[in-house]
């Protein structure tokens, strides 16, 4: 009922009467000597009792859905990962590690599953969808989340192999913002990179795009350049098909990190995921 502010919305939602919701808050609200709701007609709000209610209840409801899925993965062999990663991490970071982390665990299955933002990475750690995150390092605003770096990444600016600065040669940042640009769509990860970069700046923009691989055909058919993560174009730029621009001011680095939930007790499989990340054997496997 407060989540929709409706009592016909909230009747609806559970399958009861109007007048049932409405005992069962006069019931409460006697029980607790305390005035949940206050009514103006049809229309009501919360009491400042009521928003406490409601933000104690919300809690419980929500851990009632992570100890369901604790328990469910309480009877899956412990031999299975689940992984959660931007898609970034998730198609040029992790194939390295679970190729490593394979070859000395063979009877292991990973399950992978990709978002862009990692505040729903982290919803999914904290109910316990899956065991380990990778990701962009950002701020973590969570007491029970651990974050650890693992290796540093950096952004560059992409040109197509056939420009003239393909060569290596120093081009300032004026020079840089006289190019096409290839920029991407909001929401996207390097968006507010490319922002800060370009900040106060006129810019020519040909094309907007939202898929990392998109965006690399794009440079590569000359039609602009933008930012990429390097571990993205490694493979390109070694087999002469995209370059770098050696200009300082376009170069970001950033961390790659591990996320995972604190436990006074790491799973032993989980714990050898970590150990595996951490000792970066597998980095030597990245494209």
């Amino acid at each position: 009922m407060a989540e929709n502010r409706s009592f016909a919305k909230a009747a609806e939602k559970i399958n009861i009467s109007q007048p049932a919701i409405s005992q069962i808050i006069q019931k409460l609200e006697a029980y607790l000597d305390l005035r949940l709701i206050e009514r103006k007609g049809k229309m009501f709000q919360l009491t400042s009792h009521g928003e406490l209610l409601f933000e104690y209840g919300k809690r419980i409801f929500n851990m009632a859905d992570e100890a369901e899925n604790a328990l469910k993965r309480f009877g899956t062999p412990r031999q299975r990962l689940f992984l959660g990663a931007t898609s970034i991490c998730g198609a040029h970071v992790l194939p390295a590690f679970i190729s490593r982390f394979m070859e000395m665990n063979p009877y292991v299955q990973f399950y992978v599953s990709s978002t862009e933002h990692n505040h729903e990475l982290i919803d999914k750690l904290v109910k316990n969808e899956v065991d380990l995150a990778v990701t962009y390092e950002t701020l973590v605003l969570r007491d029970d989340i651990e974050v650890t770096r693992i290796i540093q990444d950096e952004f560059v600016l992409a040109l197509p192999r056939s420009h003239p600065w393909a060569s290596g040669q120093l081009v300032s940042e004026d020079e840089i913002v006289t190019l096409p640009f290839i920029i991407y769509n909001q929401g996207h990860i390097i968006r507010p990179i490319m922002e800060s970069m370009l900040s106060g700046r006129s810019i020519n923009v040909a094309l907007q795009l939202n898929q990392l691989d998109a965006v690399k055909n794009a440079i590569s058919h000359g039609i602009g350049v933008s930012m990429l993560p390097l571990s993205a174009i490694r493979w390109e730029v070694r087999h002469g098909l995209l370059a770098v621009a050696n200009c300082p001011t376009f170069r970001v680095p950033k961390y790659i990190v591990c996320m995972y939930k604190k436990t006074n007790r790491l799973p032993g499989l989980l714990a050898s995921a970590l150990d595996c990340l951490r000792s970066r054997d597998w980095v030597s496997q990245l494209p």
